[in-house]
């Protein structure tokens, strides 16, 4: 009886653990290349929706979150620093972003990026940066 129940409680932790985890990052950025939208249109969506946003860095506002713009408004991104410092994200910057909208009660929406590109001016060519 007692193994029973250990097996139907490590049962209910492995699945517990697993839905908690969420999606993986090879998921979103899957998603979220199907999901081209503005940062108007994210701003509405649900949240843990897979989105991918264009638009340029206006500023760091704290530590890994920056604010970003389109024609269509600004919204936050967290961009984790093993992200941005190499590519040495600053305003200005022209960014493609892949992630989650991530929307919170009484604060605004952003976005939590795994995927982001820089668009080099130089050569008109993007790099991409992910999380590893």
């Amino acid at each position: 009886m007692k193994q029973m129940l250990l097996v139907i409680f490590m049962a209910g932790l492995i699945f517990s653990t697993a839905s908690w985890a969420g999606k993986s990052d090879q998921v979103i950025m899957t998603e979220a290349a199907q999901n081209m939208v503005t940062v108007a249109e994210a701003k509405q969506l649900p949240d843990e929706t897979a989105v991918m946003l264009s638009g340029v860095i206006v500023r760091k506002t704290h530590k890994d979150h920056f604010e970003l713009k389109d024609s269509s408004g600004k919204i936050g991104i967290e961009v984790d620093s093993d992200l941005w410092r190499p590519m040495g994200l600053k305003a200005g910057d022209k960014v493609k972003v892949m992630g989650e909208v991530d929307t919170h009660t009484g604060q605004a929406t952003d976005i939590d990026v795994v995927q982001i590109g820089k668009m080099d001016n130089q050569s008109d060519k993007w790099t991409w940066y992910n999380q590893q």
